[in-house]
C-alpha cells in the first residue's frame, strides 16, 4: 500500500499537507493563503494571473482580494527573511520570488 502526500517545494519553501516550511522555520498562514502559495509553487516557473490562481484553487477572488492576501503571505515571509516571498509581474500577474 502506497501513502500519497500532497507535499510541493521550491528552493527553501515546502509545503506538506497544510503545513508551510520557509528557511527552517513554519510559516502560519490562512486556507486561502496556503491555497495560493500551493499554486504559485506549483507553476513556480510561470507568472499566474489571478483568474489563472482562482482556477488553481477553486475559490472566485477579487484581484483585490488576491493582492491582499499575497501581501499576507509577503508581511508573514518577511518576519523569516526580509524578503518578499510573492513577486507582481506585470500589471496583475504574480511568481515566487527567485532570490529565495
Amino acid at each position: 500500500m502506497s501513502t500519497v502526500t500532497n507535499k510541493s517545494s521550491y528552493k527553501q519553501i515546502i509545503i506538506d499537507e497544510d503545513k508551510v516550511i520557509f528557511l527552517g522555520y513554519q510559516l502560519i498562514l490562512t486556507k486561502t493563503e496556503y491555497s495560493i502559495l500551493k499554486a504559485l509553487i506549483e507553476s513556480a516557473d510561470t507568472p499566474l494571473l489571478p483568474d489563472e490562481i482562482c482556477a488553481k484553487i477553486g475559490i472566485e477572488l477579487s484581484n483585490k482580494n488576491i493582492s491582499f492576501h499575497i501581501s499576507n503571505v509577503n508581511k508573514k515571509a518577511k518576519i523569516i527573511s526580509n524578503r518578499n516571498l510573492v513577486k507582481k509581474f506585470a500589471k496583475n500577474g504574480y511568481f515566487l520570488n527567485e532570490e529565495m
